[in-house]
């Protein structure tokens, strides 16, 4: 079932009334706290004026300092001042912070609740919100001194914050009112906006035309090919990052342009004018060669224009190489008739000189060492082409300086998962090959290969004494691409990460405490679909 979509012309009026709403909140918001503040300040200093006078006249001192009762006087002025003023209360202590004054005549000699009064005590007079045994108010406290100037109590007068809010709430009508009409001009304005903007659009639903737009977008860079739409002229009008790659400039930089000034001869006259297209046509553009091909767009039963896709041909060669494993193949034998060059002109040599003993000699050592590699590895290596790829790669490993150690526990009688010679041999020679070339450039040139079988799948393990490897670089190295060695590099570990995954294996590598690093292989013998088949 789809989605239901919330057209154009709502989602404008959305837009719209939100921005309006969010934008009339906050003015609103800041008007009223204007108004709040305003409220407060004029009551707070209402508290302290009524403070101030209460703390300077004669009989609330002389109450305080000479009277036994001091509430039986200060009791009927503090509840006149709170009538005539309208103040919540009206209390008056002593420094012993005991109640001389109170709305409720039950508290009279009782000692205050505790709150922060360390200011007025001081002598200083201040302003604060606080809730008491009355409910919360805004409240001033000033000090009560002497003639002598001695502080001898002190007097707090609140208001309520309910009153505050009632206050600030029929001072902010008008704002309401206000920001209410705005509001409803705003929905008006916006459903005018977004129908004339739906007009001009010729009804299209913006989700309509993005789609089409990602679609053709992601297509053409999905491609690993170039690819170029050209109109009757030859005129790009479309083009891809891939056909800008190759050509060498920027897609901004041909599109606009005719084809024929980066890709010469393609004889783009002749698909449009017989509307047949052209397949493979070899091209050089800059330094590369290209294979293309020119297909006519037709509209109408008339031709428009010509699509034009292209791929680099060394890219091409080079990927079927790396699927095949043809050029481990042939590093392999390259190794091999190296060094059975250099045993064979030995031999020749000391021939020449007449020390024919040690010419036997070398010949059985050479073929002692070779056979004795074959015979640990013939019967426990059951695939010819892995057999074949190892000893080649012990050969090359002789030929470099490199100690090449296969572990005694070594074996795999078959194939893991639905994996193919060609696979493991992408593998395997991926991995050693990778090793080859860490320890390229340490003294301690050595790699040992490990091939375990298990109950449920076999395990590879591949050390070098290589440097370590970046632990900012985590798995990324097993993405194409991702090579500290240089361009067109970091495709080896990827193909390998790529076959493993594919049968739900998994590959992982950590540096060696000791130097060097260790990737570990695990490929199970069964995909993960038969073993949902059997269970």
């Amino acid at each position: 079932m789809q989605k239901k979509r919330i057209s154009l012309q709502y989602k404008i009026m959305l837009l719209t009334v939100g921005i309006v709403c969010l934008a009339l909140t906050l003015a609103g918001a800041f008007v009223i706290h204007h108004i709040y503040q305003e409220i407060q300040d004029d009551i707070g200093n209402r508290a302290l004026s009524i403070g101030r006078s209460i703390s300077q006249m004669p009989q609330v001192r002389e109450s305080i300092l000479y009277n036994q009762h001091p509430s039986d006087v200060l009791q009927p002025i503090a509840e006149e001042w709170r009538k005539s003023t309208g103040a919540a209360f009206i209390v008056i202590s002593n420094m012993n912070q005991i109640r001389l004054s109170h709305p409720t005549s039950q508290n009279l000699g009782t000692p205050l609740t505790s709150l922060y009064r360390d200011p007025v005590l001081k002598g200083q007079e201040y302003m604060y919100i606080a809730k008491g045994s009355l409910a919360p108010s805004l409240r001033a406290n000033v000090p009560i001194f002497a003639v002598e100037g001695q502080q001898i109590g002190f007097v707090s007068v609140g208001f309520y914050i309910d009153e505050i809010y009632n206050k600030v709430l029929e001072g902010g009508k008008n704002v309401l009112y206000a920001l209410l009409i705005a509001l409803i001009l705003s929905i008006i304005g916006s459903a005018l906006v977004a129908k004339n903007i739906k007009k001009a659009i010729y009804g299209l639903e913006p989700y309509e035309i993005a789609t089409m737009f990602r679609e053709n977008e992601a297509t053409l860079d999905a491609l690993r090919e170039g690819v170029v739409a050209v109109d009757v002229k030859g005129i790009v009008r479309v083009i891809n990052n891939e056909a800008a790659a190759i050509i060498g400039k920027k897609p901004e930089e041909i599109f606009g342009q005719a084809i024929a000034n980066f890709i010469a001869e393609l004889r783009l006259d002749f698909v449009i004018d017989s509307g047949k297209a052209l397949y493979d046509q070899e091209q050089r553009v800059n330094d590369v060669i290209i294979l293309a091909n020119v297909v006519p767009t037709i509209v109408d039963d008339h031709v428009v224009g010509a699509v034009i896709a292209f791929r680099d041909r060394t890219e091409i060669s080079r990927l079927a190489e790396e699927m095949t494993g043809v050029h481990r193949f042939v590093d392999l034998l390259r190794a091999q008739t190296h060094e059975f060059k250099n045993k064979l002109h030995a031999v020749a040599g000391l021939i020449q000189l007449g020390s024919y003993e040690q010419a036997v000699d070398l010949i059985i050592e050479s073929y002692d060492t070779n056979q004795d590699e074959f015979e640990k590895l013939r019967y426990r290596i059951k695939d010819t082409v892995t057999f074949g790829l190892l000893v080649g790669k012990m050969s090359r490993a002789r030929e470099l300086g490199i100690e090449f150690i296969i572990t005694s526990d070594t074996a795999m009688q078959n194939l893991p998962g639905q994996l193919t010679s060609g696979d493991m041999v992408i593998i395997l020679g991926n991995l050693i090959e990778n090793a080859t070339e860490a320890v390229a450039a340490v003294e301690s040139k050595k790699i040992i290969l490990g091939i375990r079988e298990e109950e449920a799948g076999v395990a590879i393990m591949v050390q070098n004494s290589g440097p370590w490897i970046n632990e900012s670089l985590g798995d990324s190295i097993y993405v194409r691409g991702m090579s500290g060695k240089g361009a067109h590099r970091g495709y080896g570990l990827a193909l390998v990460s790529e076959k493993i995954k594919v049968n739900n294996g998994f590959i992982s590598h950590c540096n060696l405490p000791e130097g060097g690093v260790e990737f570990k292989v695990w490929i199970p013998y069964c995909s993960k679909g038969e073993n949902d088949e059997e269970n």
